[in-house]
């Protein structure tokens, strides 16, 4: 087979479909370390252009990081872009075959941009920034219940969990900060990013861990692969609104986070902010505004490797 093939993969929580485009694979495989490796020998056999994989809330990163360990070329692709590929081709049907199918053919048509290989030292600190989060977020939840609950012993508990939860996040935080420290292009960048106001030890480990292409790109295209990148609706007369879409959800939440406290403690941003807002731009856009700055002067230093100067902003 000398013809390239573009591949998807849908994947579930034990299992995961292989289908290409031209038509020339078609199998279902265990989603386990044996089910990955059948599908690295299988595909070996021809010539791959580009595998597309769902984001399906952990379950593929396992196969994404084998593959980009074989050297395939991998996108993961958001499933909203994937299903509305798929209703435009008119395919509403949805089963393990028939998504692989699509995937396969969102590849071949959208050929979209492959995910860069990354080391196992940002997925270690991947894995523990997400950790983080969900510890906060548990946090987030046993704190609205305290102040819900009635009966003391229930109150009790509450603390309690609370308590556990803090000593858990501030544990994470060390050994974050340890990883961080341990690799010498970690703590560069994280040297650059918290030089700036308004970005923290947090907000830094989130960018590094899910942002490696920072300093990469041109203020365009991050702002675009983040979610902070207005986009026009407009069609004859009708002139609507611009807004933002799509994007990576986690760094967008961490900007947003960073951008409002850089309103008030960063120059730069605060005066960008207090001009926007005296022209009768709304909150919402002004926020937005700053973090797509707040992002595209991140990028030009660590593209730069410099620290934060206000005077070059």
């Amino acid at each position: 087979m000398t013809e390239p093939l573009f591949i998807g993969i849908d994947v579930a929580k034990d299992t995961f479909h292989v289908a290409s485009c031209p038509a020339a694979v078609n199998i279902s495989l265990p989603n386990n370390s044996t089910g990955t490796q059948q599908l690295i020998k299988t595909l070996k056999a021809y010539t791959i252009s580009l595998i597309v994989l769902e984001a399906t809330g952990g379950y593929e990163r396992p196969i994404v990081a084998d593959l980009l360990e074989a050297d395939f070329k991998v996108v993961v692709a958001s499933p909203r872009q994937v299903r509305d590929f798929a209703r435009g081709i008119g395919e509403f049907a949805k089963t393990d075959p028939i998504d692989a199918a699509v995937l396969a053919r969102f590849a071949q048509v959208v050929q979209p941009k492959p995910k860069p290989p990354s080391s196992p030292e940002t997925g270690e600190l991947a894995d523990l920034v997400r950790r983080r989060k969900q510890l906060i977020d548990l946090r987030v939840q046993e704190t609205n219940r305290s102040q819900l609950a009635l009966h003391p012993k229930i109150r009790k508990s509450v603390r309690k969990m609370i308590k556990t939860l803090d000593y858990q996040i501030a544990e994470l935080d060390r050994i974050i900060e340890e990883h961080i420290k341990s690799d010498d292009e970690f703590r560069k960048k994280d040297e650059i990013l918290r030089s700036t106001p308004g970005i923290g030890p947090g907000t830094s480990a989130i960018l590094l861990s899910q942002l490696p292409e920072l300093g990469q790109l041109n203020r365009q295209e991050i702002a675009a692969l983040v979610g902070v990148a207005p986009y026009d609706f407009k069609s004859g007369r009708f002139a609507g609104k611009s807004r933002i879409w799509g994007g990576r959800k986690d760094i967008r939440c961490a900007l947003y986070m960073a951008a409002l406290c850089a309103t008030r403690f960063n120059s730069v941003i605060h005066r960008f902010a207090v001009r926007l807002a005296e022209k009768g731009k709304v909150f919402k856009i002004v926020i937005t505004a700053c973090m797509r700055k707040l992002l595209t002067i991140l990028n030009t230093m660590i593209r730069n490797q410099t620290l934060w100067r206000p005077e070059n902003t």
